[in-house]
């Protein structure tokens, strides 16, 4: 069994950054992660409210610069996926190749895709394949962002929302001026292609859901204790947006650093 002081679940902007923070008060700390750096956010049609970039910035752009904090602070990075956080003394995270023991646990696994009780439906817009039409199902952020996202891989894309569109403004504009086509329906039931809803058939040759996220947190769903963190998209509910995250990591790091230093968050200035 490996032991350490700080274990990060996740390389997303709210773990790398609690990464970067801690390097900061030369605090090593170990981030599990099952896929890539950076998670959803790569995806993302253009990100926009860090504030340091006016023009916003492609998700792609994002993670290489994320890639770029994690050479420059020398963090480290183990690429297993958590099956299990147990709470002895310290918390046991348990992966398929070992058992690992830390003080401290940074959960920031980030969300997973609510589903629709249909078969068929992809919820990740890296499994759409180049088509004709696209169906996508939602009326948040998502749901016009993966739209926005898939306009080179689609020729005709449609957006269907149930009760109201709940994306920002600025995204509705943008993807209405880029000729996507929005319609309020409930679908009903799908077959050969086809969704039948409330407003008749739409054919599709992919069809992606987007209906909303929820927390990613059930490793540690019956833990409590003042030295685990769940920071980011996997804390923030409706409020997911990539500068909070990454003000939660700092944040996080800074409450890590205090709790060493004087045993609590607050202590001495």
């Amino acid at each position: 069994m490996v032991s350490s002081k700080v274990a990060i679940v996740g390389a997303g902007p709210a773990g790398i950054s609690t990464a970067v923070q801690l390097k900061r008060y030369k605090i090593n700390s170990l981030i599990f992660e099952k896929d890539k750096i950076g998670g959803l956010v790569e995806n993302a049609h253009r990100i926009e409210n860090t504030m340091l970039f006016p023009e916003g910035i492609s998700g792609k752009m994002f993670v290489k610069i994320l890639e770029d904090y994690v050479k420059k602070y020398d963090i480290d990075i183990i690429y297993e996926e958590v099956k299990k956080v147990k709470m002895t003394k310290n918390f046991v995270i348990v992966t398929e190749k070992g058992r690992y023991e830390f003080e401290y646990l940074v959960i920031a696994t980030g969300t997973r895709p609510k589903k629709l009780p249909f078969e068929g439906i992809k919820y990740h817009i890296t499994e759409i394949n180049p088509c004709d039409k696209l169906l996508i199902i939602g009326g948040g952020d998502i749901a016009f962002d993966y739209a926005l996202s898939a306009r080179k891989m689609c020729k005709d894309i449609t957006i269907l929302y149930r009760s109201t569109i709940k994306a920002l403004p600025i995204l509705v504009d943008e993807v209405i001026e880029r000729g996507i086509t929005v319609v309020k329906g409930e679908i009903k039931s799908i077959k050969n292609h086809i969704a039948h809803t409330s407003i008749g058939k739409i054919e599709f040759d992919e069809i992606l859901g987007a209906i909303g996220r929820i927390p990613n947190v059930e490793i540690v769903e019956d833990i409590a204790s003042s030295r685990m963190f769940i920071i980011g998209d996997a804390k923030n509910g409706v409020y997911r947006q990539t500068s909070l995250a990454i003000a939660d990591g700092v944040k996080t790091g800074m409450k890590i650093w205090r709790m060493m230093r004087y045993g609590n968050f607050e202590g001495n200035w």
